[in-house]
This record gives structure tokens, sequence and C-alpha cells, in this order.
């Protein structure tokens, strides 16, 4: 067994003894309340968004380093990187060299360059190997060998020769001779001045490299590069001022319908997609609530009311009359509390893939892995803080992703085709790293949001209401779902056979096909 598949089984046997591990406890108006497990998960997101969106696009592997030099998140090929360095004293140049298993590290001083950076977030590590030489330092001889680069950092790094030639296993007289060699390729005569030479290097690829702009709309580009020519970009301005991003996927001139997406992606995979929905003439709206600037996404509650006004304004504006909504998983809670707010501005709702009811407690022999999750959030909300840090830790590795998805999924094989066709496709991966690393508060808010009772919401709504549910779902099995269908007299659940819980994804035919006749839906109000 790989270690990897180890370290998930490991994580997921965790996450099962969480129900049975902490007492009840009522969710919070905030996520982050005083714990100190919140505060730690709190300040974790807060250096996640600093490297991911402050920090320049770096071409080197990086890291950021706490106070005591433990390495608190890094990117690029970690085996070039320590988990824990030496930190050398602060100085007015804010920075130094280390070496470790014979690659240099470049360490900054996170404040003395970036003043606002988090706290947690106070050295940077970059490990500049010998290709960075050679693309950088000023050989105009020959190359370095690994030999000499090897010596190089060791001296950069504070050793005297004869202590670096012990370090590498070598006699002090080859290293001399090997010394003057490189003297000669980088024109210079003693041990300072190859110093300068190299930091002056190094210094301005620091310089290029902190005064290129990192893309703020790579999630543009994503989208772009799955439905090139096939979706629209709009930006819709607010009252307050604040710009709200609309994906627009279809007809244009269709049935208007707003997509409340799930966690793992803004909209659906789905290979014919665009020409599925201008067949059935519908206009697919998309708010991708991961991707909104200018939102405070810390208070889960805010951020839900604050998103649903926005969407309120865009829909008076760009639609000028109601809609139908559409909510799979993680958006049903945002879409159900829409239709209770602005009830005039919903046609219907469509639900396909509901989460498990977060109201239902479910005996623990027969909860499936959303219904144990849901149940851990409920009971104590700093399980979120976890939650998160391992989305995160999992984004930023592709095959570990792939793994531990297709795990969670592993006794549903219609899911499993689902998230196999994504995977390959390169679209549940390449979303599931840009929401970890750009959106964690974001995913925060889609968790606590999830458990605030959308359920009960139900009950209430006036417009007509239908569930498409899997027939083999086993994240949310379809007898609760039907139950909660029959709270509401305008509600009604069908029961998709050989589905599982990706339904809008898998059949997203039908759900054209069902949203497009109107009567479909109004058919099942008494």
């Amino acid at each position: 067994m790989t270690a990897s598949r180890t370290a998930i089984r490991r994580q997921i046997a965790k996450l099962a003894e969480i129900p049975r591990l902490l007492k009840p406890s009522v969710l919070p108006a905030r996520w982050d309340g005083d714990a100190p497990e919140i505060r730690d998960a709190r300040r974790q997101i807060a250096i996640q968004d600093f490297f991911y969106k402050t920090l320049p696009p770096f071409d080197l592997p990086v890291c950021l380093l706490n106070c005591d030099g433990t390495v608190v998140l890094s990117d690029g090929e970690t085996d070039a990187l320590p988990k824990r360095f030496d930190l050398p004293p602060r100085d007015e140049q804010g920075f130094a060299f280390r070496e470790h298993e014979g690659v240099l590290q470049v360490v900054l001083a996170v404040r003395h360059y970036w003043p606002q950076a988090p706290d947690g977030a106070e050295w940077l590590a970059i490990a500049a190997d010998r290709a960075f030489f050679e693309r950088q330092a000023p050989l105009d001889v020959a190359r370095l060998t690994a030999s000499e680069y090897q010596l190089i950092a060791q001296l950069l790094a504070g050793y005297e020769l004869k202590e670096a030639a012990e370090r590498l296993g070598a006699s002090y007289d080859t290293k001399r001779k090997q010394l003057q060699v490189v003297f000669q390729k980088f024109d210079v005569t003693n041990q300072a001045a190859l110093a300068r030479s190299i930091s002056a290097s190094l210094m301005s690829y620091l310089i290029a490299t902190f005064s290129g702009a990192r893309d703020h709309s790579p999630e543009r580009k994503l989208l772009f590069r799955h439905f090139a020519g096939k979706v629209t970009m709009h930006s819709v301005t607010l009252q307050n001022g604040a710009e709200l991003p609309i994906w627009e996927f279809g007809d244009r001139r269709g049935k208007p319908c707003l997509f409340f997406h799930g966690l793992l992606s803004p909209t659906l995979y789905c290979d014919d997609k665009v020409d599925i929905l201008r067949r059935h003439g519908l206009r697919f709206l998309v708010a991708p609530r991961f991707f909104i600037e200018g939102f405070d996404h810390s208070d889960p509650l805010r951020f839900l009311e604050t998103y649903t006004e926005a969407l309120a304004e865009m829909v008076r504006h760009l639609i000028g009359g109601p809609v139908t909504c559409v909510a799979v998983n993680s958006g049903v809670s945002w879409a159900t509390h829409f239709a209770t707010r602005h009830p005039d501005l919903v046609k219907s709702l469509v639900i396909a893939g509901a989460p498990f009811p977060p109201s239902i407690a479910a005996p623990a022999s027969e909860r499936s892995m959303q219904a144990a999750l849901a149940s851990a959030v409920r009971q104590r909300p700093i399980v979120i803080g976890a939650i998160v840090k391992a989305y995160a830790a999992l984004a930023r590795s592709p095959a570990l992703a792939a793994r531990a998805y297709r795990h969670a999924y592993r006794e549903s094989p219609a899911d499993l085709a689902v998230i196999d066709q994504s995977i390959k496709a390169g679209w549940a991966l390449s979303w599931l790293r840009l929401i970890g690393e750009r959106s964690s508060a974001s995913v925060v808010a889609d968790l606590a949001v999830n458990q605030r009772g959308w359920d009960q919401d139900i009950g209430a709504l006036l417009m007509p209401i239908l569930f498409l549910q899997g027939a083999d779902d086993k994240m949310s099995p379809p007898a609760p779902i039907a139950a909660l269908a029959e709270t509401n007299p305008n509600a009604d659940c069908r029961i998709i056979p050989e589905v599982g819980h990706h339904l809008a994804a898998s059949r997203f035919e039908l759900l054209a096909g069902t949203l497009a006749e109107d009567a479909d839906i109004e058919e099942s109000s008494p």
C-alpha cells in the first residue's frame, strides 16, 4: 500500500470518528467563534489567501514559514524544501541563504517586502536549484556542474571552504581548486565577489518576480479553456459598487435559469452541455460564489445575505422577471434562501441531487458519508476548519485529490463513471485546485451555510418545487429527500434509476428537458 493511500484512509478514519468524539453544540452565527482551533483554521485560510492572491507567481519551489521556521504552506516540488528551517537573524537586507540536501535556499523576511502579511507568515523560502543559475547567473564560459553548484550552496549558506569540503565528502585541496574554476566562470577573484555576483542575480530575479502581476482572474481562463467560444462572461455593477460576475451558457434568448452550483465546481461538467441548453432553449446563468471580489466571505451568514441581495439585483437588472432556480448539492441551501427572500423572482425551483437534509438525524448505522460530515459540523463547527485544511491540502496534489475523490464515491459506480470522465477531461481537478488555493473562505461559507436548516425552508415555499434524486445516491439517499418533498403540497420528488449523487452532470439532458417544460414542474402542484 502506498504512503499516499495510507494517508487518505487514515484521514477518512479520523473523519468517521468525529460524530462519536465531539459533544453536541449549536452552530454559531459566525463560524469562527473563540476556540483556538477555529482561530488556527482561520489564520491558515488568511495565509493561504496571502500566498495565492498577494504573492507573485514564482517559477521555483517556494514555501511560507512561521516564526520558528516551520513550513506552514508550500508550493512546487516539496522535496526541494525542508520541513523546518534554521532561520537567520532579522537584518536590514531582509534575506539570507540556507542549504538543504544540496539545494540553495533563499530565505526572505516576509514583512520586509509585504508589511500587510497575515500572522503566521513570517518568512518566505525559495529553492534556487542549479537550473535557476543556468537561467539567471551571468555564466559566459560554461555551465556549472552539479559539484560546483553544491559547493556554491555550501559557501553561500555560511560554511567555510574547509567545512564545506568535509560536508561534501571531498578534500580541502579538491574543493579549493574547484572554487578557482567557479571564480573564472563568474569572472570574480574571491568569495566576497562571488557572493555579491550571485546576490545581484538573485535580487534581479526577485525584483522582476515581485513586479510581475499575479493573474487575479484565473477562473476566467479556466472557464474559457473548457468552454471556449461557448460562454459569455458578464460583470454586473451593483448599487454598492461591487462587481458580480455572471457566466452565461446556452440560448441567450431562451428561458432564464439561475444555477446554484455545488462545492467542487462553479459549473457542471458535460461534454455537450451548451448544445443541450441551446437545443432546449435554455439560458443558464451562474454567479460563481467562490470568485466574487469585494464580498465579506469570512462571515458565512452575512455572505449568504449579501449574495442573495446581489442576485436579486442582478435578476431585476439582467432578466427583468422571475427565473427558474436550479440547484445542486451545497448550492441548494443558497437557492432555498434566495427563494424565501425573493419569491417574486422565482418561478419554480428544481433541485437535482439534494444534499442530506441537515435537520434529520439519521441513525449512525444508516449514515452516508455526507450525513456523517453534516452531523459532525452541526455538533461542533470547528470541524469546518479541519475539513477546509484537508481540502486545500488535497487540492494541491492532483494525484492525491483524484484518489480521495474516487474513494469518497467508491460505493457508487454511477458516480465513479462521472468522476473518472471529469478527471480525464482535466475538469474536476483543475477547479478543485483553483478553489482550494484561492477560495478557502468561500469553502468555509459553503460548508456552514449548508448546515443552516435549508430543509426547513422547503415547507414554507409557495412556488412549484421539483426534486430529482438518484436512486443509487450513496451520499444523500433518496428516501429522506422524498419525505422532505411531502412537507410541501407544491413539491414533488422523482427518483431517477441507475443514477448517483452527480445526477445533474450524468443526466443533464433529462434535467434540461425538465427545465424546458414548465408543465413538467407545475403538474407536481395540486
